[in-house]
């Protein structure tokens, strides 16, 4: 009996608020605007790394800190749906479903890929 191997082409579409990189570019100027989403991407993605080790080791405390600090910083750039997902898993592990966790972190870490990648990108067209 041979084994079927099914690809799930696991693909998380981004939305992303433009008016809060709009806001912030009108506040700080464009060079300083680019700095801070670069900072801000930098964070998430060095969290998103650590919750990522924080999912696969079982340490429900810290994922639910870096989910906190995740939705945090999501919000200020203008990614809603990252954000939301983020306060999901955190209810997840105040819930202690283990399944749910497993499952909102890796949907978290999906859309986290694409989120950061339309900040950047938005900023460099944004720019021109």
């Amino acid at each position: 009996m041979a084994a079927e191997l099914f690809v799930i082409d696991a693909h998380e579409d981004t939305a992303l608020d433009t008016s809060r990189i709009v806001l912030l570019r009108q506040s700080l100027g464009d060079q300083r605007c680019r700095e801070v989403l670069e900072e801000v991407v930098f964070h998430l993605s060095d969290r998103l790394r650590l919750l990522e080790d924080a999912l696969v080791s079982g340490d429900s405390s810290n994922v639910f800190a870096l989910s906190a600090r995740l939705a945090g910083l999501s919000e200020q750039v203008g990614l809603a749906d990252f954000a939301r997902v983020s306060r999901d898993l955190r209810k997840c592990v105040e819930a202690q479903d283990q399944v749910a966790t497993a499952a909102v972190g890796a949907r978290l870490v999906r859309l986290g890929e694409e989120s950061l990648f339309s900040v950047m990108l938005y900023a460099d067209q944004s720019a021109l």
